[in-house]
């Protein structure tokens, strides 16, 4: 039995992964989605470090993507707007409301700019009777990075900030991770001492106070 932290985020990230675009076929899944004590797992989408923007704290493709599928209308208005300049200045706004006022207050609320609205999420609906609705809630892209570089410094790759695992809905993050084996001498308090300690103050917060 493989019990090392890698071997525990490899098995994370293919169950997250399982039933998806991404999924491994090599990799045995051996609870059925289809039988009615089974979990809802899987589904997501498998992003690398470098689709992470370091400066914005954002999945650029993921957003636009969402926004894109769900909200043609009100993109192709806002495009009108700004043109070329559209998806810069709409993850520039996105960023800074997420600054203000939090993840968690973005993705309930949606965002405002320059008379367009737009949503960042469609919660699950109370029932399937309108196809609009389960459309827009089945369209939500959940999507993993392992070892997300957060760190803003020009160091040495190896020796940059990162997390061993991030999760964004549409791009946003909500979720962070920090593996650790107790056989090794790790616990969770190394985790938490390494939130709490590690992280530069004048980099972007990619903590649960920024995010969430």
């Amino acid at each position: 039995m493989k019990i090392s932290e890698k071997d525990f985020e490899n098995t994370i990230e293919h169950y997250l992964l399982a039933f998806g675009p991404d999924a491994d076929p090599a990799y045995e899944i051996r609870e059925s989605r289809s039988s009615e004590d089974a979990i809802n797992f899987g589904g997501f989408i498998k992003r690398l470090p470098k689709d992470y923007d370091r400066s914005l704290c954002l999945i650029q493709e993921d957003i636009i993507s969402f926004i894109q599928a769900t909200q043609p209308k009100e993109w192709q208005k806002y495009k009108k707007l700004f043109k070329d300049e559209s998806k810069v200045h709409l993850l520039k706004r996105l960023s800074s409301e997420i600054t203000r006022i939090g993840t968690l207050d973005v993705l309930r609320r949606g965002i405002k700019d320059s008379g367009c609205k737009f949503k960042l999420c469609y919660f699950q609906p109370s029932s399937t009777l309108n196809t609009e609705n389960a459309s827009h809630y089945q369209a939500n892209i959940f999507s993993v990075v392992r070892q997300l570089r957060y760190s803003l410094s020009d160091e040495n790759q190896e020796h940059q900030k990162s997390l061993d695992l991030a999760i964004f809905l549409n791009g946003l993050p909500i979720f962070t991770a920090e593996l650790k084996n107790p056989l090794t001498g790790q616990t969770v308090q190394n985790a938490i001492t390494q939130y709490r300690k590690t992280r530069d103050p004048r980099e972007p917060l990619f903590t649960l106070g920024r995010c969430l």
